[in-house]
């Protein structure tokens, strides 16, 4: 029988301890891994809405003191519009919350996929939605606007055997040069309010 030379002990030992530290290399790539996504889930939440995709209040706070920014110093062109669902409440009651929710997902999905990948659209508050148009005129967003009214309107919203009866109003506002972004959203707000009435004294 063989007897193990010294050489042949310490190429074994020397390839045991290769072998550790592949394996705490490979148990130290799955922990940055782990991390990393952890990482980029905590960044999600920390700019999006928790109920629909879209951005949420304070992410679109800072997008929107962004373009303002920007027009201050390139003249760069954008609208802001304020979207409020009409008789949520009366949804909510007839169908109750979870239809609610429903509708307001509906809806948020809607907007996001009627915009462009240089456009913002956030949840800004219960069930009120709001949307950044880059390179937009008021002119321009309030045909957008009339598109998107439209599409709600007409759009089939089914919970469980229930059609849910959707509408929203729409108010718009270029961005000006020296706005903050209190009041242009006060300008959208005011916009969104006025064709609210309009609508409830149309009924």
């Amino acid at each position: 029988m063989a007897r193990a030379t010294t050489r042949d002990v310490t190429r074994d030992s020397q390839s045991a301890g290769v072998s550790e530290l592949e394996q705490e290399l490979i148990a130290l790539r799955q922990e940055v891994r782990v991390l990393r996504l952890a990482n980029q889930e905590l960044e999600r939440l920390v700019v999006r809405d928790t109920l629909t995709p879209l951005f949420n209040r304070r992410h679109f706070i800072s997008c929107l003191a962004e373009r303002l920014s920007r027009l201050e110093r390139y003249g760069t062109q954008a609208a802001l519009v304020f979207i409020d669902v009409n008789e949520m409440k009366q949804i909510n009651d007839r169908f109750g919350h979870s239809a609610g929710d429903f509708a307001l997902l509906h809806i948020a999905r809607l907007l996001n996929s009627s915009i462009r990948a240089t456009d913002i659209a956030a949840r800004v508050g219960g069930d009120e939605f709001a949307l950044l148009l880059d390179g937009m005129s008021e002119e321009a967003a309030a045909d957008k606007a009339r598109t998107l009214a439209k599409l709600i309107g007409e759009s089939d919203c089914c919970f469980g055997d229930d059609r849910l009866p959707l509408s929203a109003s729409f108010g718009c506002t270029a961005l000006r040069e020296g706005d903050s972004d209190f009041a242009a959203i006060a300008r959208a707000d005011m916009a969104m309010y006025a064709a609210k009435r309009q609508t409830t004294q149309g009924d």
